[in-house]
């Protein structure tokens, strides 16, 4: 079975916005993004997407922007955080369990930032025992070789995790080429974004560009992040996620990357800031005893 055309984003300029409006024209409604730093605006966000929306109602979160640009770091931020609120409310009301776990899908070569925030790292699924975990499957392997190891590591996971009441956030470092392993995959994917919620599952999907992802990454997800791209073609794209380019190209040009800025919007509300990680990442202990039931059979 194979995913139709119609399922792909196309590599060409989509000309038209959410909003209806032909690209050239601006849209009135666009307010320049405020300047926010993470320590300010990362409660609110957590509260918002994390913590205030009842399950099946929460949100997936799509985050682009080129390697290097601080996606990666920005993403391990949210759930470092959201594992020490859990913590926090676990302990006030004397809950037995967090009520969402996190596990983040690793599939990059080598990244410092992961063995940074000092959670458990397993290779394959089955390995899988904590509250936050990271999933690396690492290999030696190249070309078709190491494309067929991470193939059948992926599939593994993705079903491994796909079942009844979940509660749990599944971030992939680089979703397009999760996507790209086989057209299985790919299907299941397209169903982590348009069906998770009903099982508790929340998906973060990071990516270099908006071209070529699903459909779905963009269409399913209320939380857009974007840091700004180095290449002037793919800003366009970039803006075009947003609104009207001529409103957001200036915004994304107006971004720091030295200080790794990114701007993020909700869809539904229209709010939309610039922030930054304006603090380092401490390295949280995770509590040992598995992630509630989704990981233990």
């Amino acid at each position: 079975m194979t995913i139709q055309p119609d399922d792909i984003e196309p590599e060409g300029n989509r000309a038209r916005t959410a909003a209806g409006g032909a690209m050239y024209l601006h849209d009135p409604r666009f307010r320049w993004p405020e300047r926010v730093p993470w320590s300010e605006l990362g409660p609110d966000f957590l509260e918002a997407w994390g913590f205030e929306p009842p399950r099946g109602k929460r949100e997936h979160l799509e985050v682009l922007g080129p390697s290097g640009s601080g996606k990666t770091y920005w993403v391990e931020t949210i759930l470092q955080d959201h594992y020490r609120e859990a913590e926090r409310r676990r302990t006030s009301a004397g809950r037995k369990h967090i009520e969402t776990g996190a596990v983040f899908l690793a599939t990059k070569k080598d990244d410092d930032v992961f063995s940074e925030l000092g959670w458990p790292i397993v290779a394959s699924a089955g390995e899988i025992r904590d509250t936050n975990v990271i999933i690396w499957p690492r290999t030696g392997k190249t070309g078709l070789e190491k494309r067929a190891f991470h193939a059948q590591r992926v599939k593994l996971f993705l079903d491994h995790m796909w079942q009844e009441k979940a509660n749990t956030i599944v971030a992939f470092d680089e979703v397009g080429y999760a996507e790209s392993l086989s057209g299985d995959i790919r299907l299941q994917i397209q169903e982590y974004w348009r069906e998770g919620r009903s099982l508790g599952i929340q998906v973060i999907g990071m990516k270099q560009r908006p071209q070529g992802a699903l459909r779905d990454m963009h269409s399913e997800t209320f939380w857009t992040a974007a840091f700004a791209p180095n290449d002037r073609a793919d800003l366009e794209r970039f803006a075009e996620l947003f609104g009207h380019r001529r409103d957001w190209m200036p915004v994304f040009d107006s971004m720091d990357p030295d200080r790794h800025e990114f701007v993020l919007r909700h869809s539904k509300s229209r709010e939309a800031y610039i922030s930054w990680v304006d603090a380092p990442l401490r390295p949280q202990k995770i509590r040992r005893g598995g992630l509630m039931h989704i990981l233990s059979r």
